[in-house]
């Protein structure tokens, strides 16, 4: 079980990371725009860049916001 906020403290994930956080890359990459994790790259090392701040102004989007539109949320 993961809880991941951002910056502010506001909530962009919480539920199973999932064998070598199968659940986690699936529903950030689902997110158009970020970028896919690399082979035998370390997952936590990617969550961390690809939920930036600086990823999320690139995007134009705010993961908070998908994620309380997520059916993780509900």
């Amino acid at each position: 079980q993961l809880i991941l906020m951002k910056t502010g403290g506001r909530l962009i994930y919480s539920g199973q990371l999932g064998q070598r956080s199968s659940a986690l890359i699936e529903y950030f990459e689902k997110i158009p725009g970020v970028p896919k994790i690399k082979d035998n790259y370390n997952p936590a090392t990617w969550m961390l860049e690809v939920t930036s701040k600086s990823v999320e102004a690139e995007l134009g989007v705010d993961f908070g916001q998908i994620y309380e539109g997520s059916t993780l949320y509900k």
